[in-house]
């Protein structure tokens, strides 16, 4: 599953368009904050009072981040929250200090409950089912970390989500976008810190396949659409597409169809199942010989006598071959796909040009 976060302080037009776009990928949780220092009260609820037609329209669910200080902010009663977050088409809370759990227990009858991941003990699982409440109805969410050398450790990270899970709850987290970074520090909003500069699709599988992360949400303003669409390829088809880039001109026909890493993995690269079958009774000629950095799109020649027309991606750094040609390269921020590439994936290239 795949959300995506809005910021009312952005002007109407903008919110608009990026629900549009998100729409049509198929995001269906839409996470907002009520209680962000730097944005102005009556900005907040004036943005968000003309989005949320929208969002319902659209079927999505919108999550806000809520607090005590929240109702404070807008001088609101904890007897009147249910209804204030329910006039703004609020469907899920996301709590975060100030709440008893018995008023925890009371919005649950009206709202999905999602907890800080960051501040869940043994003290507050007991507590919330003394409270009435099944933990496995109960989402935690991550932080997203603005600051760069903040985002969270990787060991501390997957130790915290087993034992999350071991509880019972589902799990959410952030990634980065990649179009537009959220001010005011400009350098982006994941999780985890290896996280901040890397391809978002990276980081989506490391959440999913790694981390035991149920939902992952875009935590920047937005990210590229074609982006977002190489995540909704893998959700929907579990199809890897590799952004690439110094693309040779002449191309083997079968270069930008889906191509299958064979079952039997190979340690150095992948090999595109059935490739020379495909291409069988074509000739290729050697063209200049180069070296082969991680990510190298390579095709045997002519030279390679049975191997010729075998498509590889180079997974670790091999010497040029006069037998191998070079085609082209998986972009730095995309290598980490290379290894979610396993037996029997399907990947395919994409030339990237929404820069």
């Amino acid at each position: 599953m795949l959300g995506a976060s809005l910021y009312l302080s952005q002007s109407e037009e903008m919110n608009m368009q990026n629900l549009k776009v998100l729409n049509e990928v198929g995001v269906k949780t839409i996470f907002t904050s009520l209680h962000i220092p730097e944005e102005d009260p009556e900005q907040t609820l004036s943005g968000l009072k003309r989005i949320t037609g929208k969002i319902k329209n659209y079927g999505m669910n919108l999550m806000a981040d809520v607090s005590s200080s929240t109702l404070e902010q807008y001088s609101i009663t904890k007897e009147k929250a249910i209804d204030f977050f329910k006039e703004f088409g609020i469907t899920s809370l996301r709590i975060d200090h100030g709440f008893s759990y018995t008023e925890i227990k009371t919005f649950s009858k009206h709202f999905q409950i999602i907890l800080n991941a960051s501040t869940i003990t043994e003290e507050t699982c007991t507590s919330l089912m003394k409270a009435g409440m099944n933990l496995s109805e109960v989402t935690v969410c991550h932080n997203y970390y603005p600051r760069e050398n903040t985002g969270l450790d990787r060991n501390f990270f997957l130790k915290r989500n087993k034992y999350l899970k071991d509880k019972g709850f589902k799990i959410q987290a952030f990634i980065p976008g990649n179009l537009k970074k959220r001010g005011p520090i400009y350098a982006g909003l994941p999780t985890l810190e290896e996280h901040r500069n890397i391809d978002p699709l990276v980081a989506y599988m490391d959440l999913k396949e790694t981390f035991l992360v149920d939902e992952v949400l875009i935590g920047d303003i937005l990210m590229k659409e074609s982006t977002v669409t190489r995540i909704k390829k893998w959700i929907e088809e579990e199809v890897i597409v590799l952004p690439i880039t110094n693309v040779h001109t002449n191309l083997p026909e079968n270069f930008y169809e889906i191509h299958h890493n064979r079952q039997d993995v190979a340690r150095d690269v992948l090999r595109s199942e059935g490739s020379r079958v495909a291409l069988k009774g074509q000739s290729f000629e050697p063209i200049q010989a180069k070296q082969r950095p991680t990510g190298s799109i390579t095709l045997d020649n002519d030279l390679y006598g049975r191997y010729v027309g075998e498509l590889q991606v180079i997974k670790r750094a091999l010497p040029a071959d006069d037998r191998v040609n070079v085609l082209g390269q998986v972009k730095d921020a995309s290598l980490g796909l290379l290894e979610h590439i396993t037996a029997g994936v399907k990947f395919q290239f994409m030339e990237d040009y929404d820069e």
